[in-house]
C-alpha cells in the first residue's frame, strides 16, 4: 500500500468530522450511525475506519476540536486576570457563558444536551468518551473558575453568602442546565412554539448572575 502525506490524512479526516458534524445537526446524536456519516462524507466504509475506529473517536474529536476552535480555557482566564473584582468577574463570566451558547448553539450546545440522553442509556460510552474530552475544552472549566472566584469573594469580604455554598453552587449547576435545555428544545427542536415566551440564553444568563449575586450578598 502506497505512503499517504500528512497532509493528504488530515485532509481526509476534516473530511469525516465535516461530515459528522452536519450530521449532528439535524439528526439526534443519539440515533446517529456510522452509515449517516459514510453517507454525508462520501468517504467509504474502509476509508473512515482507516481515520477512525468507531463513532465515539469521531464525537470526541468532534468536540474538541470545536471548543479548541473557540479558545474557551484562553477566554475564561482572560476574563478572570482582567477583572478587578470578583463581583466583575462573576457578571462577565455569565455573558460570556451566555454568548458562547448562543454562538454555539447548534453544535456544542445540541452535542451537550444530546450526550446527557446518551450517557444515561449507555454508561460505558460516557465513560470512554468523557475520559478523552481534555479538561481545557470542557464545560467544566468555567464553572470550577466562577466557584473559586466566589470561594475568593467570600474570602476577600465581598460576599456574605445567605446560603451554604453547597446550596448555591447546585443552584448555579442547575439553573444553567436548565436554561440550555429550554433553549436548545425551543431553537433547535422546534419546542414550545405555541408559548409566548422566547427564551433568550443572554437575558436568562443576566438573570441568573443577578440572582447569583443577590444570594451572595455581594457588595
Amino acid at each position: 500500500m502506497p505512503k499517504v502525506s500528512h497532509e493528504y490524512v488530515m485532509k481526509k479526516k476534516n473530511t469525516i468530522l465535516e461530515a459528522a458534524l452536519s450530521v449532528c445537526k439535524v439528526k439526534p446524536l443519539y440515533e446517529i450511525t456510522m452509515r449517516d456519516i459514510i453517507k454525508a462524507s462520501g468517504v467509504s466504509q474502509g476509508g473512515i475506519y482507516r481515520y477512525y475506529s468507531d463513532l465515539d473517536e469521531i464525537l470526541v474529536e468532534i468536540i474538541n476540536q470545536i471548543n479548541t476552535n473557540a479558545d474557551y480555557k484562553q477566554a475564561v482566564d482572560m476574563i478572570i486576570k482582567n477583572s478587578k473584582a470578583p463581583k466583575e468577574a462573576i457578571e462577565k463570566l455569565f455573558t460570556f457563558l451566555g454568548e458562547y451558547i448562543k454562538e454555539n448553539l447548534s453544535t456544542v450546545g445540541k452535542i451537550q444536551f444530546e450526550l446527557t440522553i446518551l450517557f444515561a442509556n449507555n454508561p460505558e460510552r460516557q465513560k470512554k468518551i468523557l475520559s478523552n474530552i481534555t479538561e481545557n475544552q470542557s464545560g467544566q472549566y468555567l464553572v470550577e473558575r466562577l466557584f473559586n472566584t466566589i470561594r475568593e469573594g467570600i474570602s476577600l469580604g465581598s460576599f456574605h453568602p445567605e446560603i451554604s455554598l453547597e446550596d448555591l453552587f447546585t443552584f448555579i449547576l442547575t439553573s444553567i442546565d436548565g436554561i440550555v435545555r429550554d433553549v436548545v428544545l425551543q431553537k433547535c427542536y422546534g419546542m414550545f412554539e405555541n408559548e409566548q415566551a422566547l427564551f433568550d440564553e443572554l437575558r436568562l444568563m443576566n438573570t441568573l448572575c443577578k440572582s447569583v449575586l443577590l444570594l451572595l450578598r455581594s457588595k
